[in-house]
């Protein structure tokens, strides 16, 4: 390993926080610290989590600050945002690691547009040069597929994924999000690469929901208030307008369960603190944003092994 290299983008991981500090600060947005080590793991299917032992009980290291971050909101914290490690036992590559930095924050009373122009501010308080391009998810599929993801059945979605793909090993029995999922990162991802140009994908299927709101589009379809940022073909960011509906959320995390079982993962317990201080969290949306990919990306730094000595 160069470790020259190394240190210079330690001092560029600096600079970059420096700068993000001062954002937030400009932004009157209050930074926080919530537990690494927290009661409850994700119920999320595609998210797998560490599980420690510990004196006071089974503790699971943190792979999204969410659900502690939400309890301050509904406590009454206002915006907040925090700059923290996150983990996910998840196979390690170029750019990830088991353990990485996350930037998460929460912005009351906006919604999720708002939310996507104040990323832009983020984008160009660390780096002036950057553009921006915003397309639906419905743009996106009808672009690089010539269908409406919001209108086809799993079978039909089955069956582009086998024109387009191919079979999938281990994939026995795919849900609509898998088979979307797929298709997405098999063409669409991977051409979100115009030189110094972000892309804001809008406006998810209600099948890929997780913990944002259902609205209405502009064409009248249900769609899952949620954003996906991507850099030079890699996702950076996933945001939310924040659903708020104790017995919505209740039914999202049974139904993850569910699918935990048909896969064969661990089951989690759900988080019935965080399910009560739904009924106290203020209109907000949030977003969480690798910063180890955006500083790969920003500083065309190749491997995440780059960041670190260790």
């Amino acid at each position: 390993m160069n470790n020259k290299q190394t240190i210079i983008n330690i001092k560029k991981r600096a600079e970059y926080l420096e700068k993000i500090r001062r954002y937030f600060k400009n932004l009157d947005t209050l930074e926080v610290d919530t537990p690494l080590a927290y009661s409850h793991g994700v119920t999320d299917p595609f998210i797998d989590v560490f599980a420690i032992d510990t004196v006071a009980g089974k503790r699971y290291l943190q792979s999204s600050p969410e659900y502690a971050m939400k309890r301050l909101l509904a406590a009454g914290s206002g915006s907040i945002y925090q700059i923290c490690k996150a983990f996910r036992d998840e196979p390690c590559g170029h750019q990830h690691n088991h353990e990485f930095t996350m930037i998460e924050w929460y912005r009351v009373g906006i919604d999720y547009f708002q939310l996507m122009k104040e990323i832009e501010g983020l984008f160009l308080a660390v780096k002036s040069d950057v553009e921006f391009v915003y397309l639906s998810y419905r743009e996106a599929f009808e672009k690089n597929y010539g269908f409406d993801p919001h209108k086809l059945t799993l079978d039909e979605l089955v069956a582009q994924v086998h024109k387009y793909v191919g079979e999938i090993q281990g994939l026995d029995n795919p849900t609509i999000a898998d088979c979307l999922d797929i298709l997405f990162s098999y063409k669409i991802e991977k051409n979100l690469n115009a030189e110094n140009t972000a892309y804001f994908i809008y406006d998810y299927t209600i099948h890929q929901s997780a913990l944002a709101k259902k609205v209405t589009d502009k064409n009248g379809q249900l769609v899952a208030a949620r954003f996906e940022v991507f850099y030079n073909g890699t996702e950076l960011a996933n945001g939310y307008y924040e659903l708020i509906n104790k017995s919505e959320q209740l039914k999202r995390f049974e139904k993850d369960l569910a699918i935990r079982k048909e896969q064969g993962k661990p089951t989690l317990e759900i988080d019935t603190k965080f399910l009560e201080c739904l009924d106290n969290l203020p209109e907000c949306s949030g977003v969480a944003l690798g910063f180890d990919r955006l500083l790969m990306s920003l500083e065309n730094i190749k491997d995440i092994k780059k960041l670190s000595i260790f």
